[in-house]
């Protein structure tokens, strides 16, 4: 569940497919990405994330079937100033890990970070990735079922 910033409340999510309508909710995002590039490519599936009955997108991610694990190529939540809600990353992180366990992959997700210090510590201490450098962080069977647990059950 989303934690809603002011009230505390928490609210259920969906995910989604993204589709190139979709494109039109984007548009404001960090302008550096390009959703569109992973519409039609073999083993990546992009999702958005709105709340259960609401078509707002909360945050969206683009994920990749390698051969024994998921690479998240891309994962972005709403733009500060519109963000109503905790817990985008988290919960996109999640699905993530379900896919991976979904696909046999039993959790395994991998991710290069931003450069960002504070986004790389976030990555080891609040969702427990491994960093195994350069910016290159690993999540295991244990944090993806922590996750999946915490954000999708």
């Amino acid at each position: 569940m989303l934690l809603h910033i002011r009230s505390r409340e928490e609210y259920p999510v969906a995910f989604l497919a993204l589709h190139p309508p979709d494109m039109n909710q984007l548009h404001d995002w960090n302008e550096a990405f390009d959703w569109s590039i992973y519409f039609g490519k073999a083993r990546v599936e992009v999702y958005k994330m709105v709340l259960r009955g609401n078509d707002v997108i909360q945050g969206v991610i683009a994920l990749e079937r390698k051969e024994d694990h998921i690479w998240v190529h891309l994962i972005e939540s709403i733009p500060e100033q519109r963000k109503e809600f905790k817990r985008i990353g988290l919960h996109l992180l999640a699905l993530a890990c379900k896919r991976s366990i979904e696909l046999g992959f039993e959790g395994a997700v991998a991710l290069q970070s931003k450069t960002s210090p504070k986004l790389m510590q976030y990555y080891a201490r609040v969702i427990g990735a491994t960093h195994v450098g350069g910016g290159l962080f690993v999540i295991d069977e244990t944090v993806a079922e922590r996750l999946i647990m915490l954000y999708l059950s």
